[in-house]
């Protein structure tokens, strides 16, 4: 029954009250109601203060959206500026008169003093170049940070403040310091899907080769460098525990310096290789430098998406490097089993956003 017939009913009652009262009365609990009229009109009341409820939470998601965005914009903005500085261990590789121990350790470079007295735990700073929105900016520009543990950065930001998004930071079993860095650093960032933070445009180079021979360079500086390139070589999806791949385990986060008699480099570049998406032509060898970023992959439930990149040296002909990438055969690439449970064993890319 619609509520005008509901208020014509009053009326043929004789209800004598006026429009307002009788309005209240069809939507109110009022004495002499029935005991279903009761629970119609709570349930009524229960359903608009639901309604209200949900659209205060949505007001706030998006305000909080809204004000992470904001607080990464702001963040981005401090991308130094690496031109004035110089390559400090290339000049010590030139200048062959001072060999103390002093000599050899590392300086922090001019760009980096600014951040840090913002956060004395900045270890560098990450960025694809060209990988823009439709604002121009990058969507990967951030400072990385390295803490006494792994956990700490993945809720806080570079203030030391709960941060949804976290921060993109290194692995902290070794420490990028004066006396040197690991031969491969993990840096990690969140998957935030459609918010878009962090590390989660790193998914898009799950669409195919095109997306790598578009965004194929990492520029990566620690404090203590400037002007480094790292190209990307391997981008593949990685279980986290034995469970998940029958038992094997490739452990991408543990090859860290390549003298660990546990994880030798043969053994890390053999996994990296045949789990890779794609193919070029590239030499690696022990003595080089790597990073490996990694990050959550959506398609399945608590597995790894990882791209892992080496600095170019003098002996690397990058547009020779670029020129060789090729998109890897499905029958060609590892993939855990736990992939191969729902995707079977060929690659999948549901959307950045995922």
């Amino acid at each position: 029954m619609s509520m005008a017939n509901e208020t014509l009913h009053i009326d043929k009652e004789n209800d004598n009250t006026n429009f307002f009262v009788r309005f209240f009365k069809y939507f109110i609990p009022w004495k002499g109601d029935h005991a279903a009229e009761v629970v119609r009109k709570v349930i009524f009341i229960g359903s608009i203060a639901l309604f209200c409820s949900s659209v205060n939470q949505l007001t706030d998601f998006l305000e909080t959206d809204k004000d992470t965005l904001e607080y990464t914009a702001q963040i981005q903005s401090l991308e130094p500026d690496f031109t004035d500085d110089i390559n400090f261990d290339q000049v010590k590789a030139d200048d062959g008169e001072n060999s103390s121990p002093e000599a050899k350790q590392r300086k922090v470079q001019a760009w980096a003093k600014k951040l840090l007295k913002r956060n004395k735990e900045v270890v560098g700073w990450i960025k694809i170049p060209g990988f823009t929105n439709s604002e121009g900016k990058e969507y990967i520009n951030y400072p990385v940070l390295q803490h006494s543990d792994n956990d700490y950065y993945l809720t806080h930001n570079i203030d030391n403040q709960p941060y949804e998004s976290g921060s993109i930071y290194a692995d902290y079993v070794v420490p990028i310091d004066k006396n040197g860095q690991a031969d491969n650093i993990t840096i990690y960032g969140h998957h935030m899907r459609k918010l878009g933070t962090s590390f989660t445009h790193l998914a898009e180079y799950k669409s195919g080769v095109k997306m790598l021979k578009k965004y194929p360079i990492i520029e990566f500086n620690t404090i203590y460098d400037t002007n480094e390139e790292y190209v990307i070589f391997s981008c593949f999806v990685a279980a986290v525990n034995e469970s998940q791949d029958n038992g094997h385990l490739f452990d991408y986060w543990r090859y860290r310096n390549f003298d660990d008699q546990d994880y030798k480099f043969e053994t890390w570049i053999d996994n990296v290789e045949k789990s890779s998406w794609y193919s070029c032509d590239i030499q690696c060898d022990p003595d080089d430098d790597y990073i490996t970023l990694s990050t959550c992959s959506n398609e399945v439930a608590n597995m790894r998406w990882v791209i892992v990149a080496k600095k170019l040296d003098k002996d690397d002909d990058k547009e020779a490097i670029l020129a060789s990438y090729k998109e890897k055969k499905d029958k060609d690439i590892y993939f855990p089993q736990v992939w191969r449970n729902v995707w079977g064993n060929s690659k999948k890319y549901l959307g950045w956003s995922y």
